[in-house]
């Protein structure tokens, strides 16, 4: 059975796609996309062996091992020269980790990244934004009392604001997820000891900036 945080990640994808997912573990999603036609085949891949192994078996499982291919390794390291993926996908990973990921040659073949971050959007998105890539997708998605974002970016160069860059291109009109923000920020401020002014000031500051964008939607 596959969770709605990993099912929302699908509808990204299309039979073009030249797919490598990074960090697979059980590979549910994979075995999900290549059962429901969204892709032809794929590349999947793990630095853990006893993560890679589950999604090793749960592919034989499914009879997939022609369509999804497995591979031991460190990220884009599993790739060769010859392979033609073209799309990343990653999910269940620290913003850190993904950017140390993509500091690979190989990532000039890179067009699409379809990415589930755990932290740190706003840096993701500063990078990424660097390295040419633009956002044409985002989304708040909840399951099991946690709140995932999954942003999409393709390759080609375009300008963001600050804002933009910090809250989201599109999530920074969707007002179920400034709202949630709101939230979150409240709820590290109430934990914020009085003494630590700075802090408490930035956080209030964001506070406002939340409200006026809010309003801005109404």
């Amino acid at each position: 059975m596959i969770s709605n945080r990993l099912k929302s990640l699908a509808k990204y994808f299309s039979k073009d796609d030249k797919v490598i997912d990074i960090g697979c573990d059980h590979a549910l999603l994979d075995i999900y996309l290549i059962e429901e036609g969204i892709l032809k085949s794929m590349i999947v891949s793990d630095i853990h062996e006893k993560a890679l192994q589950q999604g090793i078996d749960n592919i034989k499982l499914h009879k997939l091992e022609k369509r999804i291919e497995t591979r031991l390794g460190n990220g884009l390291e599993v790739l060769k020269n010859s392979d033609d993926i073209d799309t990343i996908l990653i999910s269940g990973m620290g913003t850190s980790t993904i950017l140390s990921i993509i500091e690979n040659p190989y990532f000039k073949k890179i067009n699409k990244l379809v990415i589930q971050s755990n932290n740190d959007h706003e840096i993701l998105r500063a990078e990424l934004i660097k390295k040419s890539f633009n956002i044409i997708h985002e989304e708040m998605v909840k399951d099991a009392n946690k709140t995932y974002i999954n942003i999409v970016f393709i390759r080609g160069r375009k300008t963001y604001t600050e804002l933009e860059i910090k809250y989201g291109p599109i999530l920074v009109r969707n007002l179920d997820y400034l709202k949630y923000r709101e939230d979150y920020v409240k709820n590290i401020l109430d934990k914020i000891p009085m003494n630590k002014i700075l802090i408490r000031h930035k956080l209030k500051k964001e506070l406002n900036e939340i409200k006026r964008m809010k309003k801005n939607i109404k």
